[in-house]
């Protein structure tokens, strides 16, 4: 049984991980530009920050998680989840890729990412578009998240309800890459390119 586990995580790797993995990277790195540091919320072993620093010309890369892989491949401190431990304004660019709808307060959690951001938050995760979508998300979050024993909430937004957590975090979408291809086919037309999204923030507010 311990080999067929390890089998379909194997497959799971090939065929979602390190496509989905790549294509963030580029749609991250697509909409930061240039910039000279990069902080990742949630990193898990920091790999996508690490091709996202390498590819905007960041020199200054960290990453943040509620809990630290064994094996990173940036520095990676841990954090309780709700406040960041940096100053305001530490990095010119967040990213936080499918951590979101993982959080408690979600809405908490993407305010201090702007805090800390001198110039965008970028945002990977999904849309809600009904209960056949939620189900589809959850059911891919389940499968996705098991081998890290990642906590699966199931809290998913509709396009509306994005707009609403971005304003109330005192943020703005400036830009937002929508529908977007992560998986190659066939797991493609399971995941749904409508359902994924990445979106460049920036504070509703100019930072003195």
């Amino acid at each position: 049984m311990l080999g067929i586990h390890k089998a379909l995580f194997a497959l799971h790797r090939r065929a979602v991980t390190l496509p989905r993995a790549r294509r963030i990277t580029d749609a991250l790195a697509e909409l930061a530009g240039p910039a000279a540091s990069l902080l990742d919320v949630g990193a898990g072993d920091g790999a996508i920050a690490a091709a996202v620093a390498e590819r905007i010309g960041a020199r200054r890369v960290a990453g943040v998680d509620v809990l630290v892989r064994p094996r990173v491949v940036i520095e990676v401190v841990p954090y309780d989840g709700q406040r960041l431990p940096f100053p305001d304004g530490a990095f010119e660019i967040v990213t936080i890729s499918d951590v979101l709808h993982h959080c408690e307060a979600p809405g908490e959690v993407l305010a201090e990412c702007l805090r800390v951001a001198s110039r965008a938050v970028l945002v990977k995760d999904h849309f809600r578009f009904g209960s056949i979508s939620r189900a589809l998300l959850l059911a891919m979050d389940v499968v996705g998240n098991a081998e890290a024993g990642v906590l699966v909430r199931g809290t998913y937004f509709s396009p509306a309800e994005w707009i609403e957590l971005v304003r109330a975090a005192g943020g703005r979408i400036t830009a937002l890459r929508w529908p977007m291809q992560i998986h190659d086919a066939p797991m493609r037309f399971v995941t749904r390119d409508e359902l994924q999204f990445v979106a460049r923030i920036e504070p509703a507010q100019e930072k003195p």
